[in-house]
């Protein structure tokens, strides 16, 4: 019994230090010291594949060149993560990629996607482009991500009800939406 007790403390302990890290990463992200805040994340970011946060953040490093040279394809590819763990504001910012042609080929049908994924989160800027999206697609375009956007707000989309969890999930500080 100590030793899950002993156990269960270390685990909390290291969840704490998680926390504490990312939130020391923000901060240098607010403060400008982009070089700490890009150490921060990419530690948090490597050791916790599941979190979406250090991705997202890492994804706007890259893509506006914070603390790194600007580099779009890295910068999908840090966004496709945290996307991929249903952050709805990275789902919008990789839609942007998609629609601009930047790190990744020029996509409307995947933009149109992703914005539909971010919706499915009532993220606002994600509805917002909706109309947009969908004006850029052919009939055809529109009829095929028709059949995609169900799968991926399945996959990558608000998750379950979960009846055990109380309120709501808390949202995050938005580098420069």
């Amino acid at each position: 019994m100590k030793k899950i007790i002993t156990l269960s403390l270390l685990l909390l302990m290291s969840i704490s230090q998680t926390r504490a890290d990312f939130n020391d990463g923000v901060v240098a992200y607010i403060m400008g010291d982009y070089d700490a805040a890009y150490n921060t994340m990419i530690s948090l970011a490597k050791t916790n594949e599941s979190d979406p946060l250090p991705q997202y953040y890492l994804g706007v490093m890259y893509m506006k060149g914070q603390g790194v040279e600007q580099d779009y394809e890295e910068a999908s590819k840090w966004l496709r993560k945290a996307s991929e763990n249903r952050l709805a504001n990275a789902q919008y910012k990789l839609a942007n990629l998609y629609a601009q042609g930047k790190g990744v080929p020029r996509d409307y049908e995947f933009a149109y996607i992703w914005y539909n994924v971010g919706a499915s989160h009532k993220h606002q800027l994600s509805m917002n482009a909706l109309d947009k999206a969908k004006s850029n697609l052919s009939k055809e375009e529109y009829n095929e991500a028709q059949k995609v956007i169900a799968d991926y707000i399945k996959k990558y989309g608000p998750p379950p009800e979960d009846p055990n969890q109380q309120g709501e999930i808390p949202t995050i500080p938005d580098p420069n939406s």
